[in-house]
């Protein structure tokens, strides 16, 4: 199998556990990412997981372009600051549910 390197690094590990969607790296890509939705179990998954890679992105950029510091805990703001833009835009039902989400994140 072919091993995806950004989903090793302990930064992004970190990311993605925080929010609780786990990869299994044994797998094909697209098992991959269908396996990590159906233990999510939520429909919200396509939203939280493109704003975690958006934010695991910049956040990343910051530190190589801008020598910006890389921590969980600034992830934990930016990806809780993008979700809460979304929610203003989005559909009432996704946004109560992003919301809910949310606040059940630990």
């Amino acid at each position: 199998m072919t091993t995806i390197v950004p989903f090793e690094c302990p930064f992004n590990l970190a990311c993605w556990n925080y929010i609780g969607i786990h990869w299994n790296l044994d797998l094909p890509p697209l098992d991959m990412i269908i396996e990590a939705r159906t233990a999510f179990g939520s429909y919200l998954f396509r939203a939280i997981v493109i704003t975690a890679c958006w934010i695991i992105w910049t956040s990343r950029n910051g530190l190589i372009l801008d020598n910006m510091p890389c921590t969980l805990a600034i992830w934990n703001v930016l990806f809780r600051e993008v979700i809460g833009l979304i929610c203003i835009k989005a559909k009432p039902n996704l946004a109560g549910s992003l919301k809910m989400w949310l606040e059940n994140l630990s």
